[in-house]
């Protein structure tokens, strides 16, 4: 079974895009990632529209998938099974997260007063085909 190592990279500042959460902006955003000299080898977007943007534009640039660039989006849509390749994706633990938010507005209504409680929950890295292995 595979070991994943912490590995620690700098972070260059050309390398963080801020946009619009859109297929199309993915997209731009990627065309400008991978026009840097030194291109990166790997992409997260922070979901999966922007991360199909990415696909389309890595393929635009005749970039070999996952093997010249891998992609990660996140959200686990049914978006990230129908790119091509399928998308490695981040996905939340959406109904966890519903049903922990139902609990603690009973107990506001039950309690009549404000409940404030910080929870963790683990999101889960669902690996499909847009990553390479390490």
């Amino acid at each position: 079974k595979d070991t994943i190592q912490e590995a620690k990279l700098p972070i260059r500042d050309e390398y963080i895009i801020k946009t619009e959460a859109t297929i199309q902006k993915g997209y731009e955003s990627a065309k400008q990632l991978l026009s840097l000299d030194d291109k990166p080898t790997a992409i997260f977007a922070c979901n999966d529209l922007l991360a199909a943007g990415v696909i389309q534009a890595a393929k635009e640039a005749n970039l070999n998938l996952p093997e010249d660039l891998s992609i990660v989006g996140f959200d686990n849509t049914v978006l990230s099974t129908t790119t091509s390749p399928m998308l490695t994706t981040v996905s939340q633990p959406i109904k966890e997260m519903g049903a922990k938010v139902v609990d603690l507005l009973l107990q506001e209504m039950e309690e009549s007063k404000p409940h404030k409680e910080r929870l963790l929950l683990s999101p889960q890295l669902v690996i499909r085909q847009s990553t390479a292995r390490f």
